[in-house]
């Protein structure tokens, strides 16, 4: 898929579904084709523009986590500007270490085409943080005295 031209595949739930529950390596072209090429994609950490800056996004996850998935993923709701998803992201930080499993939701923008033209996410970022070596437990903490408020 040429990421800078090609128009951009409509949203279809059941398609779109079906390519974040098989998303791998080598099928990111295939849910990245659901954003059109100008896009804007925001996530806890960051936010990125264009739909090869997204595949890049998607991409990377398999380079720096140990097998990410996205699994129960549905459509929760319709707001006015386009679908809301539900889903679970598993992996782990390193090979051989503990899965964690971060339930989020996904807030989709469709364009007059049908594209996603906006994808904002989500999730507990301190739950993926509580699970890193040094800065976890200090997260734990954290997490505890804010409850205990």
């Amino acid at each position: 898929m040429n990421q800078a031209t090609e128009a951009a595949r409509p949203f279809d739930p059941e398609a779109f579904i079906n390519a974040a529950e098989s998303l791998s390596v080598s099928s990111v072209d295939e849910l990245a084709a659901f954003y059109s090429v100008d896009c804007i994609f925001t996530d806890p950490f960051q936010t990125v523009t264009g739909r090869a800056e997204v595949h890049r996004v998607y991409a990377s996850m398999f380079e720096h986590l140990d097998a990410p998935r996205f699994h129960s993923v549905s459509v929760a709701a319709t707001a006015d500007q386009g679908p809301v998803l539900r889903w679970v992201f598993e992996f782990a930080v390193r090979r051989g270490g503990a899965r964690m499993s971060i339930p989020g939701i996904s807030l989709l923008e469709l364009d007059a085409a049908g594209a996603v033209a906006r994808h904002t996410d989500f999730w507990d970022a301190s739950l993926l943080m509580q699970g890193l070596p040094v800065i976890g437990p200090v997260v734990g903490w954290l997490r505890q005295r804010i409850a205990k408020a």
